[in-house]
């Protein structure tokens, strides 16, 4: 028996050291030598299979870099064109000011209104309208009279207020002026005699009211009467000023009144 255990023994330290020499063989640099070969093999499949499917379409932020040029790079060249452009017209314009330049030349501070400033500030004129006028004829008794008319050559928004000055006399509230200036305030007509002869009454009328002592918004008639028998006549200059003028609306042609020549095809005249 006791031959029999050293044996044992011994068989038994064998296979100790074969099942130890086994695990290090796993755990140390075998194991190690697995691992770095997989990892060498997903180089490979990126290298060799990947990588070329890569979109080619992109490029690199270097190759960008080289072929475009950076945001700052673009900015001072379009600053570049631009001053070039702005010295070229600044060449061609030498001989006048910039609007810079004029403003601060001609109008400083407070020197001077704005349009908006002026339109607020300020009404719009009424537009004076001025004629002259001259009537007369040979009365056979002092029932004759004589009569002329007077165009605006516009519409007032409203007929004038009329007045008849006669000769010599003085000037009435809406009229300015005089014979050799004649002028009106605003929504009134001022006829001045400046000469006349063997007159009694005298006045304007409307063509539209049929009236008389009233005016038309485009016009109206002057009238006298004789005082006797004999040669009578008046004479001067008269002025209107509207509140406001009106365009008239405007009409298309009639075709059916209006012959190829121009014609007035209902009349017949041309």
């Amino acid at each position: 028996m006791s031959s029999r255990r050293p044996a044992r023994q011994m068989i038994v330290a064998v296979m100790l050291g074969v099942l130890v020499g086994g695990g290090l063989m796993a755990i140390t640099p075998a194991g190690a030598q697995v691992n770095q070969a997989l990892e060498t093999n997903w180089k490979k499949i990126w290298k060799k299979e990947l990588k070329p499917l890569a979109n080619k379409s992109y490029y690199k932020k270097s190759e960008t870099d080289a072929k475009y040029a950076s945001k700052a790079e673009a900015a001072a060249a379009a600053a570049a064109a631009q001053n070039a452009a702005n010295s070229a017209t600044d060449g061609k314009l030498g001989s006048y000011y910039k609007k810079t330049e004029s403003d601060a030349k001609y109008a400083p501070a407070g020197s001077s209104y704005t349009k908006a400033e002026s339109d607020a500030k300020y009404a719009p004129a009424p537009k004076l309208i001025r004629g002259t006028f001259q009537l007369g004829g040979q009365a056979a008794s002092s029932s004759d009279n004589f009569r002329t008319g007077i165009s605006f050559g516009t519409t007032f928004s409203a007929p004038p207020t009329v007045h008849y000055i006669n000769d010599g006399a003085a000037t009435p509230a809406g009229c300015l002026g005089n014979a050799a200036n004649p002028d009106a305030e605003p929504g009134n007509l001022c006829v001045f005699e400046n000469g006349s002869g063997n007159l009694s009454t005298r006045g304007i009328c409307s063509g539209v009211a049929n009236t008389c002592g009233a005016a038309d918004r485009f016009g109206a008639g002057i009238y006298v009467y004789a005082a006797a028998a004999g040669s009578s006549f008046a004479l001067g200059t008269w002025a209107a000023r509207p509140i406001a003028t009106v365009s008239p609306a405007l009409t298309s042609p009639n075709p059916a009144k209006v012959g190829p020549s121009g014609c007035d095809a209902a009349s017949g005249s041309c």
